[in-house]
């Protein structure tokens, strides 16, 4: 008997490779700590952005895999196991940074300049709190549609963490963009976005174990080396606990 999986298609945290294998670094430690447990991954499914809550809180999954950012609007929707990353943001921008953006403060800071992020994602919500319009906020469905909009002039930053933009880069590298130093401000509050497991309020008792496991792997050597191999580093392991980013 083994879990049912959902995961939404998005590198470094879950996704095929070109073997057609299902793995990320979400995927990869969720198998681990299966295992660990006694359990295993008996079906993983890609499924939209938004409809991974839903699905798992009406019980067409069991476990989203997603490197899903912990907040506290949804913990009060899904149980959160305990954070397998704490990654910061960063941005994809136009090559030599001719508009000179550093972060989110310095996009507020200039009404000419208009920022992408995934649609529903925390970065869309940074940009807000920094003070960036609505109008120059653009929410877009994946990657490649923010870079086309990057190299055709429409938006001068695309916001991602500092691990999305680094597979960008990796994927791309005659693209005429770089990337920004990674940060860990917005608008003076830390936001090192954490992400988690989401399972169903009730199965409390699972997670309790589940966490006891995932806790013992998150920062050793075999989790680190995992980390590395999808191209995120130990400067991503969490720092802060779920109880906290839920309190937040």
């Amino acid at each position: 008997d083994g879990m049912n999986v959902a995961f939404y298609n998005f590198i470094p945290y879950a996704y095929k490779n070109d073997a057609g294998d299902l793995t990320g670094t979400d995927v990869d430690t969720l198998k681990v700590v299966l295992e660990r447990l006694g359990g295993k991954i008996a079906e993983a499914g890609a499924v939209e952005w938004g409809a991974l809550i839903p699905g798992v809180k009406t019980g067409r999954f069991d476990v989203v895999a997603a490197g899903m950012f912990v907040t506290p609007k949804r913990c009060a929707e899904v149980l959160f196991s305990e954070p397998t990353f704490g990654i910061q943001d960063a941005f994809l921008i136009e090559k030599g940074n001719p508009h000179g953006i550093s972060n989110y403060e310095s996009i507020s800071a200039n009404s000419d300049l208009k920022i992408a992020a995934v649609s529903g994602s925390a970065q869309v919500g940074y940009a807000r709190t920094a003070g960036v319009s609505e109008a120059n906020i653009i929410q877009l469905p994946d990657n490649a549609t923010a870079v086309a909009a990057l190299n055709a002039g429409r938006i001068q930053a695309y916001a991602v963490s500092a691990p999305g933009v680094r597979q960008v880069l990796a994927a791309l590298p005659d693209a005429n963009i770089e990337g920004t130093p990674p940060f860990s401000e917005v608008a003076g509050k830390k936001v090192v976005s954490h992400g988690a497991f989401a399972f169903r309020k009730t199965d409390t008792e699972f997670v309790t174990a589940f966490n006891k496991e995932l806790k013992a792997f998150i920062g050793s050597p075999e989790h680190i080396a995992l980390l590395e191999s999808h191209g995120m580093t130990a400067d991503e392991l969490p720092i802060s606990t779920t109880a906290e980013l839920c309190a937040e």
